[in-house]
């Protein structure tokens, strides 16, 4: 296929946004700004697909430039925030929202939760970059107001948090950990570090959110792209056409993947989306 082929074969890229886009603690730079500019140029969408809450996904989106879709809590959200439509919401039972705010509460846990627009938590004390999350002592009347599309516990403890897979496994059988901390994922006790776990419903990720959007747009799936970097990235590569792991992606993304990038750093997502999409190179 010459690079011509290509270069009109792709009609939607989707982008982990922490340490994928977004290098830690940092904005996107300039230089990858003005790629996504002449991406969105040439009629391709760009779609940020991240586990964290769509209000999140929309403000990293606004500074980046991207389209105004957005994939938030790992697949259970799709939002237009141009438009308010909300393509996507797969909201948990109030019943286990209830049972998990118990346990949390039992063993003094964090307990994150995610709505559309908003994000509550158990404790007044907690801070996660920039998001803000709004303080809840009536769990009741919370489930009553709010459709919550993703839970995140939160702990200290390592050998409590390690358990939790098969713990809620056998109570939550409607509900999936979709993604963990690399700490707990590799087993590593880390001294005086929060662990964490995100959950959602069953057969929920990353790469079910792709193939709701892929339908919603009538895309197939070989004119899309996917680029990542951790755990919760590789339910992306299955999906989409080609699959892209940036440089400081863990080992088993770059495994699955079909090629690997610069890293976030080095503005890797620019790279290689202007060296597949934009560059215009005669084949050999």
């Amino acid at each position: 296929m010459s690079t011509g082929d290509m270069m009109n074969r792709y009609k939607i890229v989707f982008i982990d946004i922490d340490d994928t886009l977004n290098p830690t603690n940092k904005k996107v730079s300039l230089y990858t700004k003005e790629v996504m500019k002449k991406l969105k140029e040439k009629g391709i969408k760009l779609v940020l697909n991240t586990g964290r809450s769509v209000s999140y996904a929309i403000n990293k989106s606004r500074e980046a430039g991207l389209s105004e879709y957005v994939i938030g809590s790992n697949g259970s959200e799709i939002y237009n925030y141009e438009t308010k439509e909300k393509v996507l919401a797969k909201s948990i039972s109030k019943k286990d929202i209830k049972k998990i705010y118990e346990y949390c509460k039992l063993h003094d846990m964090t307990m994150v939760m995610n709505s559309f627009e908003k994000r509550y938590v158990n404790t007044t004390n907690y801070s996660y970059n920039d998001e803000a999350a709004i303080y809840i002592d009536d769990i009741d009347k919370l489930v009553g107001e709010e459709d919550i599309n993703q839970i995140v516990i939160l702990s200290t403890n390592y050998d409590r948090m390690l358990v939790i897979p098969n713990l809620f496994k056998e109570k939550f059988p409607d509900l999936n950990i979709i993604h963990s901390s690399i700490n707990l994922v590799e087993q590593r006790r880390a001294k005086g570090k929060e662990y964490y776990h995100d959950i959602v419903l069953s057969n929920t990720s990353k790469g079910s959110g792709i193939v709701e959007l892929l339908d919603y747009f009538n895309i197939d799936s070989s004119e899309a792209i996917a680029i990542g970097n951790g755990y919760d990235d590789v339910s992306m590569c299955d999906v989409v056409g080609l699959s892209v792991a940036v440089g400081n992606a863990v080992s088993l993304l770059k495994e699955v993947a079909t090629c690997v990038t610069d890293s976030s750093e080095e503005d890797g997502v620019a790279k290689i989306l202007e060296k597949l999409c934009l560059e215009e190179k005669e084949a050999n």
